[in-house]
């Protein structure tokens, strides 16, 4: 019954009867009125047997992605030094009697790019969980004729920000290149430096405190963190050959939990495909024949 009631056309039945304004409701009365066709209690067991076993499987997916991602918050927490460290706890082989890190200014490690005026070029978002992505992809619409001329321009392996939420996460290794919105920073880093590395780096929550910090702003709505800024923010370095085993062990990471993101989504397409063909649409018999 559970599934029944949770199928598009049942769904349907009960938009048409709802009542209210922002949000819809139906009564005990008009529930009541609803006609469902059903198939014999044999039935109903192989449709309730399949769809619970399709369940446990979406839930068994999700569970592996949220413990993925419980192991790369841990395995971060131990890869990067603690506050007011220099080593980390965690060192991959070949590195485990190296020097410390050694302590340097963003400003020693990152340029700030400035370059404009290439209105031509493919629009590019920040978001907090997938960094720099193609406006595009996430729904992102600009007018053809707003003024692109003063957006910034983002190329490969740039490190760009939302200079408002940097502090939340808001930032991302670039794998385009593109232009970004004049409230972004953009920065790249300098010869020998991994992108990648220092994109996993500026999602660790000490980092993003230290974010907050520098920020400019009276109140969390106007905190604003600029080149100036964040270039004096100062971090404890790893050798550029550390930097890429650090970055290699977490993108492979990312990839695997993508993969089981990209599961879990497909999973719940099957099902929902799966449940338009057991239950009848509105003036349907089950065959999907009309009676």
């Amino acid at each position: 019954a559970g599934y029944c009631l949770g199928s598009e056309g049942v769904r349907l039945q009960i938009r048409r009867v709802a009542q209210g304004i922002s949000v819809l409701g139906i009564s005990k009365y008009e529930l009541e009125k609803l006609t469902l066709p059903l198939p014999s209690l044999a039935e109903q067991r192989e449709i309730a047997g399949c769809l619970s076993s399709l369940d446990d499987l979406i839930e068994a997916r999700k569970g592996q992605v949220a413990a993925l991602k419980l192991h790369k918050r841990g395995l971060m927490q131990r890869l990067f030094p603690a506050p007011g460290e220099t080593t980390p706890a965690l060192r991959f082989p070949g590195f485990r009697d190296a020097p410390p890190w050694e302590v340097k200014r963003l400003g020693e490690v990152f340029v700030e790019r400035n370059e404009r005026n290439n209105p031509e070029g493919e629009l590019l978002s920040v978001s907090l969980n997938s960094g720099v992505v193609r406006a595009s992809e996430i729904g992102r619409k600009v007018s053809m004729t707003a003024d692109r001329s003063n957006y910034k321009v983002v190329k490969i392996d740039d490190i760009a920000y939302n200079s408002m939420r940097m502090w939340q996460g808001a930032s991302g290794c670039s794998k385009f290149n593109g232009i970004v919105s004049p409230a972004y920073t953009v920065v790249t880093p300098n010869a020998g430096e991994v992108s990648d590395f220092w994109a996993h780096y500026f999602k660790l929550k000490k980092v993003m405190f230290l974010f907050q910090r520098y920020s400019q702003g009276l109140t969390s709505d106007t905190w604003n963190l600029k080149f100036p800024a964040f270039s004096d923010i100062k971090l404890p370095v790893p050798t550029p050959a550390e930097q890429r085993e650090i970055a290699g062990c977490l993108s492979s990471l990312n990839d695997l939990i993508e993969a089981r993101e990209g599961q879990v989504a497909t999973l719940k397409l099957y099902k929902r495909g799966l449940m338009q063909k057991l239950f009848p649409a509105p003036g349907e018999t089950a065959s999907g024949a009309n009676p």
